[in-house]
């Protein structure tokens, strides 16, 4: 049986966040589920398990185009929106994280799965963040992860009128479990020009990014054991 055919059939590990608003939308892709905000043509969170073997059967792949989501019959985000708006199409869903499968692989470049990000950060501290949860699912048995956009400053701006929506930031959330022992990461990092600071100056509780976006993204995890995991700020590996 194949990786893919086993990430498929297996169930969803925890629990998710609301995604209930008018506007709001499940989108399931097998490999991963995304909450799709037609109003903002953006996703408001991400979800997917990443795990050591994922990373073992990982290969180089050939970059697909991005492309509409057959899925969604609402309105999404086009490569039209992007076409000289300064801003790149930044993957919420790693293309990295799902090397190991073509199917998967080609699903991250579906456009629901994309924000307006700034190009300097698309290849800057996202990036080394995203490297960063590789590096931390190849030594745990499990990771679930979310990413989203923040939209924190008075009027939200779009790429054009009724586009895409322009985060000012972008949030990522981690519970990694390894040898029966939960712990979580989180970091908000600006979407401006690729900030200076280094990786870690961006980390904070996942306890913050709730309060901030308003979703519960752990809702399965004891008050306790949240409080517990909540009260030291892990910083991610460099």
């Amino acid at each position: 049986m194949t990786l893919a055919l086993l990430y498929w059939l297996a169930p969803i590990a925890f629990a998710q966040p609301a995604c209930d608003a008018p506007a709001r939308r499940m989108i399931d892709h097998s490999f991963f589920r995304i909450c799709y905000d037609s109003s903002l043509k953006a996703p408001v969170w991400t979800e997917y398990e990443l795990r050591p073997e994922q990373m073992a059967g990982a290969a180089a792949r050939r970059r697909p185009r991005f492309r509409r989501d057959p899925s969604a019959s609402f309105p999404t985000a086009s490569n039209a929106d992007f076409r000289k708006s300064g801003y790149a199409r930044g993957h919420l869903i790693p293309a990295g994280d799902f090397a190991w499968s073509v199917e998967a692989h080609q699903a991250t470049f579906l456009l629901t799965n994309v924000i307006a990000q700034k190009q300097s950060v698309n290849a800057g501290r996202w990036r080394m963040l995203e490297s960063a949860v590789r590096r931390i699912a190849a030594t745990a048995d499990s990771v679930q992860v979310f990413s989203g956009p923040l939209f924190d400053s008075g009027p939200i701006d779009f790429l054009s009128p009724g586009g895409v929506a322009v985060p000012t930031h972008i949030y990522k959330v981690l519970l990694v479990v390894h040898e029966g022992r939960r712990t979580m990461f989180a970091a908000i990092i600006p979407n401006a020009q690729n900030p200076p600071q280094p990786l870690n100056s961006f980390a904070l509780t996942v306890a913050e990014v709730e309060r901030r976006t308003g979703f519960d993204f752990f809702s399965f995890v004891e008050d306790a054991e949240e409080a517990a995991l909540e009260s030291r700020l892990e910083r991610f590996p460099q």
